[in-house]
C-alpha cells in the first residue's frame, strides 16, 4: 500500500533533501512533511520547499516530536536527522549521543504516545564497524561492530534503540547502514566536497593553488547520493522491518583517487595538495568495502550513476556555489555601494 503521508527528519540535509526530491518526483500521490529547526539553512531544499509541509521540530525536544507526529500522522518516516560529521564528535560527544540516540528515543516514544503505526527507515553508518582487518573484508551485516569514534558510538546506540523498540513494542523499523555517498549538496565538512570547494576557489583566483587535505589513503565504497535516495525508498517499501541492510555500490576508491580525478577536471594545471595535520583524525578508518548483496537481492537495486559522474557533479556544484556567492554576489554588492 502506498503511503499517504510521509515524514522526513533531516530533510534539509544532504541525503534528506535528495530523498525528498526523489519522493516528490516518483510518489506524487503522497503528502510530504519535513521537520526543520526554526533557524534551519534551506539552501538544499529551496527548489522544492513549496511542495513540503513544514514542521518546526528538534529531535532532542520530546514535545516537538509529539507535535510533529500529531500534525503529520505519517504512514512512513524517513529518520535521517542526525549529527553526522565524524571529526566534531571528539569535541562534543554528549551532543552526538543526545541527538542520535536520545533523539531517536524521543521519536519512538512520540510514535507510541500518538499511536502512529508508520514504517520507519533509520539510516545508520558503517562507521559502527570500526577499522575492519583486510582478511575480514568485505563487510557484511554479520561483521562485528567496533566503534572507534564518538559519532560511531552514538550510531551504535541508535541502532540498539531501534532493535529494542522493535522487539519491545513491535515498531516497524528498517535498519540500514549506508556506505559513503557523494554528490551535490554535501557540505564542505566532507572530504570530497572540501576538495571541490577548494578547486572552485582556486579556479576563481580566491585561493592559492594548494588544496589542504587530511588522510588520503582511506579506501571507501562510493555511491551517488541520488542512487542512495532511490535505495532508501526501495528499502522503505520492500525491506523487512527488524532487519539490517547494508547499502552501497561497487565503486571502491581511495580518497587520493577522488582528489586527483577532480584535479584532472580543472583547467588549472598548477594545483597541488598538502596534508594539514588539523584535518587528520585521532583515529582513522582505513577500509570500507561492503558486500550489499542482501539489500540488492531484496530490492533489485543497482547504482545507475558512475563514480566519475558523481565526482564531476560534486565539482560542478561547488563551482556554481563559489561563482554565485563568492564572486558575482560580492561584486554586485560592491557596485551597489559605489552608487550610494
Amino acid at each position: 500500500m502506498l503511503a499517504k503521508n510521509i515524514l522526513i527528519t533531516g530533510i534539509t540535509g544532504f541525503a534528506g533533501s535528495h530523498v525528498a526530491e526523489y519522493l516528490l518526483e516518483n510518489r506524487p500521490g503522497a503528502v510530504l512533511w519535513g521537520t526543520k529547526r526554526p533557524n534551519s539553512r534551506m539552501r538544499n531544499v529551496r527548489q522544492f520547499q513549496d511542495c513540503v509541509r513544514w514542521i518546526d521540530a528538534e529531535l532532542t525536544d520530546a514535545t516537538s516530536m509529539m507535535v510533529a507526529l500529531q500534525k503529520s500522522r505519517p504512514d512512513q518516516i524517513y529518520h535521517l536527522g542526525a549529527l553526522s560529521w565524524v571529526t566534531p564528535s571528539w569535541d562534543m560527544p554528549a551532543a552526538y549521543m543526545q541527538t542520535n540516540a536520545i533523539g531517536t528515543i524521543n521519536l519512538f516514544e512520540a510514535m507510541r504516545a500518538t499511536r502512529v503505526k508508520a514504517r520507519v527507515l533509520v539510516s545508520c553508518t558503517p562507521e559502527e564497524f570500526g577499522d575492519v582487518p583486510q582478511d575480514k573484508l568485505p563487510i557484511t551485516e554479520d561483521t562485528a561492530i567496533h566503534p572507534i569514534n564518538p559519532y560511531a558510538a552514538s550510531k551504535v546506540a541508535q541502532d540498539a534503540v531501534c532493535m529494542s523498540y522493535a522487539a519491545s513494542y513491535g515498531l516497524k523499523i528498517i535498519r540500514t547502514r549506508a556506505f559513503n555517498h557523494e554528490g551535490p549538496r554535501r557540505d564542505i565538512n566532507g572530504a570530497n566536497a572540501s576538495f571541490a570547494y577548494q578547486i572552485a576557489r582556486i579556479e576563481e583566483g580566491l585561493q592559492r593553488p594548494v588544496i589542504r587535505v587530511g588522510n588520503l589513503e582511506a579506501l571507501r565504497n562510493f555511491t551517488d547520493v541520488r542512487d542512495m535516495a532511490r535505495a532508501y525508498v526501495l528499502a522503505m517499501e520492500k525491506c523487512a522491518p527488524g532487519e539490517l541492510y547494508l547499502i552501497g555500490s561497487d565503486h571502491v576508491h581511495t580518497m587520493q583517487e577522488c582528489l586527483e580525478y577532480m584535479i584532472s577536471l580543472s583547467s588549472r594545471q598548477d594545483i597541488r595538495y598538502e596534508v594539514d595535520p588539523a584535518l587528520v583524525r585521532p583515529t582513522e578508518l582505513r577500509r570500507f568495502v561492503a558486500d550489499c548483496s542482501k539489500f540488492r537481492g531484496r530490492t533489485g537495486w543497482a547504482p545507475r550513476i558512475s563514480f566519475h559522474e558523481t565526482m564531476q557533479g560534486v565539482l560542478d556544484y561547488w563551482r556554481e556555489f563559489v561563482r554565485t556567492l563568492e564572486v558575482v554576489q560580492p561584486r554586485m554588492v560592491a557596485r551597489a555601494a559605489a552608487y550610494q
